[in-house]
């Protein structure tokens, strides 16, 4: 392939020679003919022919002419051409002046440069010329493709220069699918209505959409606006019939020029509630975790599964996948085999162990000697912690003391505790079990040994307990689908973005601090429901219905950030704060052990450590100031935006 190319490129220095001299003999023939006189200069340009060639080579290498791809044609391809054209032309031009000692008729070098131009050109675009001269004969002749199907109509969002990217690449590649036709494309931008991009014509604004998808036929909704946010793309989809016409949306990374089928995936609900990519310190975190022994409690889980896949990418010395599940932790790690190969197999061990068998902790810990843990391993569904509290304590609080005293017995340098929302002002079990593991985590690192934190989020869309994959069930079922209420708000990020974000927070920790994740704007879970079933290509509320069923026990309609006794301060990524630690004693988490021993009465117990625990629903937690404040330093990130005065979001960070 390399030397096809070389002597492609070698053909071309030879044309684009023979062309110089070509052009400017014309010219000069045409410029007799005109006058009607003959020109002897023709013979100075054919016996000083080698002088002009090496100006050819010199000006078209040195402008890049040789090293551009012209079968992408770009404005910065045309100028350079025009460029190098130039000055092969003047400098022929005025080497004749100094051959002759006269100046030669103006006229025959501006013909030689048009002359040259055009020809220099053609044998550069010819193939895309002729691809889109091709094609315009099979439309005309109603010829669409060598398959004879029809093509798939397609309505474009946009009409930027990703879009013109797109829309010249559509039917460059016939491949084994059908071919592409855009009927019709829409943009915000009202100066764009009624021209033309590459021959179709931008109709209007996206109110549009529906009227088009009827008298185009549309099959797919493509959405070529690669900065396009998630509130403007629920809004889009909003108008989109998706149970007639697909939506398809570009893949994370994909390049432009690649086959649509390469480049293009259906919408996804992450596509909806997904936000700007996170921005890493990957060079901090490398510094920490390369060739580091790095344990990770629940590594067969949802979250902890994410933790080991974007570790490996930082070249530890060892992951272990630590967890109580033998059929979670093993799919991932032959999952991590399959796609990472001998590198995966070198460094990944898995051990099957309880949180509360102290006895097989220290010998994992003795075996592998891990200098961070990230414990991820815990009990997480609200309701089904209602039913049996004693083991939500047990599991989730007494389990994290358990490995946190085993990391201080093996000299871990650092504990990675995952937390969660609902350990604020906690309404449930769950979230109060995550609360008292805070204050575990707080106490154990006053015993100055081993660097305890706390990383405390949201929701991740499409972990184990997620509404999302129940929905989706639902759905799949042929509904209804079933929301406890339609004032409900919770914060959504994506699983990979939460576990970066975790290794991140990890990556910065000194000990102590409880940081927290800016989950973005809140989503109603209702609209969360209805892009779910926009998504599977249903109509919400006519094709399935929705269904509210009412607060489970321990829900809120509302997450909150922040306890009142707990301040904010920014860290140096703008995606994690850190809340000022309460005064904690190195003891406390001995006395909660204890006390967990001999209780009777679990309620109690927790009410005794986590006072701000109501039981029963929160449909009206307190207003909590230091969550003003949070949103606050939040704003200041995010362009000054602060949070909204309506009743249900009290702890929304803007």
């Amino acid at each position: 392939m390399r030397n096809r190319s070389i002597l492609r490129t070698a053909l071309l220095v030879i044309i684009d020679m023979f062309i110089l001299i070509g052009s400017w003999c014309l010219a000069i023939y045409l410029a007799s003919y005109l006058y009607r006189e003959h020109d002897p200069l023709i013979n100075i340009i054919i016996d000083y022919g080698y002088l002009w060639q090496s100006f050819t080579l010199a000006a078209f290498w040195l402008s890049g002419v040789y090293r551009s791809l012209w079968q992408h044609i770009g404005i910065g391809m045309i100028l350079r051409l025009v460029f190098a054209t130039v000055i092969c032309n003047f400098a022929v031009y005025c080497t004749t002046k100094i051959i002759t000692g006269v100046w030669a008729n103006p006229a025959i070098g501006m013909l030689a440069f048009f002359f040259m131009l055009v020809l220099s050109g053609g044998i550069r675009i010819y193939s895309p010329v002729l691809r889109e001269v091709r094609r315009w004969w099979r439309r005309l002749r109603g010829k669409v493709s060598e398959t004879r199907t029809e093509p798939i109509r397609v309505l474009m969002l946009g009409a930027g220069d990703f879009a013109s990217t797109m829309l010249q690449n559509l039917n460059r590649h016939t491949g084994e699918s059908r071919m592409r036709r855009v009927m019709s494309i829409v943009d915000k931008n009202i100066h764009k209505h009624g021209y033309k991009l590459h021959g179709i014509r931008v109709e209007g604004d996206d109110s549009l959409i529906p009227s088009l998808v009827d008298k185009y036929n549309i099959e797919e909704v493509l959405v070529a606006i690669p900065s396009i946010s998630n509130k403007d793309m629920r809004e889009i989809v909003k108008y989109i019939p998706t149970g007639r016409c697909k939506v398809r949306v570009m893949k994370p990374f994909a390049k432009q020029t690649a086959a649509p089928e390469e480049t293009l995936k259906d919408l996804e609900i992450s596509d909806l509630l997904g936000r700007p990519e996170t921005i890493l310190d990957t060079e901090g975190i490398s510094q920490w975790i390369r060739g580091e022994t790095i344990i990770v409690t629940g590594g067969g889980g949802s979250i902890g599964s994410e933790l080991c896949r974007q570790i490996l990418s930082f070249e530890p010395a060892r992951i272990i996948i630590l967890d109580i599940s033998e059929n979670n932790a093993y799919n991932l790690q032959q999952e991590m085999f399959a796609i990472h190969g001998e590198r995966a197999e070198k460094i990944i061990e898995v051990r099957i162990g309880s949180v509360l068998d102290e006895v097989r902790i220290n010998a994992v810990l003795e075996e592998f000697k891990p200098s961070v843990i990230f414990h991820a391993a815990a009990f997480k569904h609200v309701p089904l912690m209602e039913e049996c509290p004693q083991l939500a304590i047990e599991n989730n609080v007494i389990g994290t003391r358990t490995m946190g005293l085993c990391a201080i017995r093996h000299g871990v340098k650092r504990f990675v505790f995952v937390s969660t929302d609902k350990a604020v002002n906690p309404t449930n079990v769950m979230g109060a079990s995550k609360r008292m593991s805070e204050l575990v985590i707080q106490s154990l690192n006053e015993q100055k040994s081993t660097e305890f934190v706390a990383v405390r989020f949201g929701n991740v869309l499409g972990s184990n307990g997620s509404v999302v994959p129940l929905f989706q069930r639902q759905i799949e079922m042929g509904g209804p689908v079933k929301v406890t209420h339609p004032d409900i708000i919770r914060y959504f990020m994506t699983i990979p973005e939460a576990a970066r974000l975790v290794i991140q927070a990890g990556a910065i920790a000194k000990g102590g601090e409880i940081f927290i994740l800016d989950m973005g704007d809140p989503v109603r879970i209702v609209d969360l429901a209805e892009n779910l079933i926009r998504v599977a290509g249903f109509i919400p509320g006519v094709d399935i219905k929705i269904e509210f069923t009412g607060l489970r026990p321990g829900e809120k309609l509302f997450e909150e950030l922040l306890l009142d006794e707990e301040g904010i301060e920014k860290t140096e990524n703008d995606k994690i704060y850190v809340a000022k630690p309460c005064n904690i004693t190195a003891s406390l988490e001995r006395e909660i052990a204890d006390d967990f021993t001999k209780c009777k009465d679990v309620k109690k117990l927790i009410h005794k450590y986590v006072p701000e625990y109501k039981n029963g629903n929160g449909n009206e937690p307190k207003k909590d100031i230091q969550t003003e404040k949070y949103n606050a330093v939040a704003g200041q990130n995010s362009g000054g935006a602060v949070h909204s005065d309506d009743v249900r979001t009290a702890a929304v960070l803007q």
